[in-house]
């Protein structure tokens, strides 16, 4: 009996509990608040939706201008400035062939200055021969001087001697015709004048052979003196044409050796620009197509890095055939991103292609479907926030109302066909009737007899009045 008693007690009270636990829920019930927003005015932006890509607006090949093997390699994806290494190549074989070239170098210099020294040579012997044979002609054309006045003066006194002789021969034959004279004195006279008349001859030939070969030994110390002036022309042109080869000679060696160091300066790569470096992938590399790494041949041309400017940056993205038509380059747009919080980002409509392209399903599009590609510049720069390859959301403004009186898109419900809001009164709500306007995601305009501050639920709520109101 007791045991029974204890059964029956136990099970009232919880039955009791029960009951008590239900009442006490009900009476809480009534006093849960909803949830309201506040009626505000200003300017309703129209925007469409989308996904896009960011991309680096300005992107630089980082591209060597001689083959070689990368030694040395910056971190993929690591921040450079204009000046930072990206890149070396190796430089042995280039060093090796300088050595050889600095070599050549050094014997054209020494060839050089022996040429030039050996010019100088040639051309003081020509100048001392020239001088030797200049006073040879000198001495040659004075000692023909002399002997030829000394000849003159001997033809002179055989002349005088030969007129008296002819004088005295005229005076005697004029005596000999008056007998005043023996005819031996004549024959004196005669003989005298035809002697006297052949040392003229004999003379007058001496002179002539005098005159011959002094200019003879004149015209030969002149031809020297030719020759000598034609050796010392010989040798300045010899000179200039041997020291010039020469020179061409060192300039040529400068030349390779200027072109190997400026090869070993373009082994060093250097950043041309500030921004995010990025190795490239290897091409030659096939089939396994991998990055870039220590070791690996670069073609002359080839670009192992890209500088990207993530100070300019500009978001690709895709849009729909049906909301083509509301897009047009030069729209407002804003691009947002999770890395960025709550901060939006200005930019425009730069490209609309006008060709549709079908959607890519490997990059997440719909089978079938037709899209056309756009591309936003972004007019901010936050290099800390927005990297090339960060998936971002954008808004593309396609219109604004000014001086809209809005509310949020779920304060807005259906009643009987019409649109409605439940501005909250103290402890209750009503209904208000309102004409639902331009709507972006959040918000939509309404007109009807609403105020600005006036508060809205964002739940449907029953019009019984409650204890616990409205809460914002």
């Amino acid at each position: 009996m007791k045991r029974g008693f204890y059964i029956a007690l136990a099970l009232l009270t919880l039955i009791g509990g029960w009951r008590f636990l239900v009442a006490g829920s009900r009476r809480g019930a009534g006093t849960v608040a909803l949830r309201t927003a506040e009626v505000t005015q200003g300017s309703l932006l129209v925007t469409l939706p989308v996904t896009g890509a960011l991309e680096s607006a300005e992107e630089t090949p980082v591209r060597t201008e001689i083959e070689g093997s990368l030694i040395e390699l910056c971190q993929n994806n690591s921040e450079v400035q204009p000046g930072d290494l990206v890149y070396r190549l190796d430089t042995k074989t280039l060093e090796d062939e300088r050595e050889v070239l600095l070599r050549g170098l050094t014997d054209a210099q020494d060839g050089l200055a022996q040429e030039q020294a050996d010019s100088l040579t040639n051309i003081a012997q020509s100048e001392s021969d020239l001088v030797a044979a200049g006073e040879s002609l000198r001495v040659a054309k004075d000692k023909a001087k002399a002997e030829r006045e000394k000849t003159a003066a001997q033809v002179q006194f055989t002349e005088s001697e030969t007129a008296r002789a002819a004088r005295e021969l005229t005076r005697s034959q004029r005596l000999a015709k008056l007998n005043y004279i023996a005819g031996t004195k004549l024959r004196d006279a005669e003989r005298m004048y035809r002697a006297k008349e052949f040392t003229l001859e004999q003379q007058y030939v001496k002179q002539a052979d005098v005159d011959k070969r002094t200019s003879e030994q004149v015209q030969d110390e002149q031809t020297a003196v030719d020759l000598a002036s034609h050796s010392l022309e010989t040798a300045k042109a010899n000179a200039r044409e041997e020291v010039e080869d020469a020179r061409i000679h060192v300039a040529e060696a400068q030349r390779k050796l200027d072109e190997v160091d400026g090869k070993i300066a373009q082994c060093t790569v250097l950043s041309p620009a500030a921004g995010l470096a990025v190795i490239e992938t290897n091409t030659d590399n096939w089939p396994e197509r991998r990055p870039y790494r220590l070791g690996d041949r670069v073609g002359s041309g080839g670009a192992p890095v890209r500088v990207y400017d993530f100070t300019k940056m500009r978001a690709r993205c895709q849009i729909g055939e049906m909301d083509i038509s509301r897009v047009h380059t030069g729209q407002e747009a804003f691009v947002s991103s999770s890395a960025s919080g709550d901060r939006r980002y200005r930019g425009k409509v730069a490209v609309v292609e006008e060709l549709a392209q079908e959607s890519n399903v490997w990059q997440g599009g719909t089978p079938g479907k037709k899209v056309f590609g756009l591309v936003i510049t972004i007019s901010e720069a936050d290099p800390a926030h927005l990297r090339p390859g960060m998936t971002v959301d954008l808004e593309i403004v396609l219109d604004s109302v000014r001086e809209a009186l809005m509310v949020p898109i779920l304060a807005v419900y259906k009643d009987g066909g019409k649109s409605v809001v439940y501005r909250a009164r103290e402890k209750t709500f009503e209904r208000v009737p309102v004409t639902a306007g331009k709507r972006n995601d959040l918000l939509v305009e309404v007109s009807g007899n609403l105020n600005v501050r006036d508060r809205v639920a964002l739940e449907r709520p029953s019009l019984q009045p409650t204890k616990g109101g409205a809460k914002s």
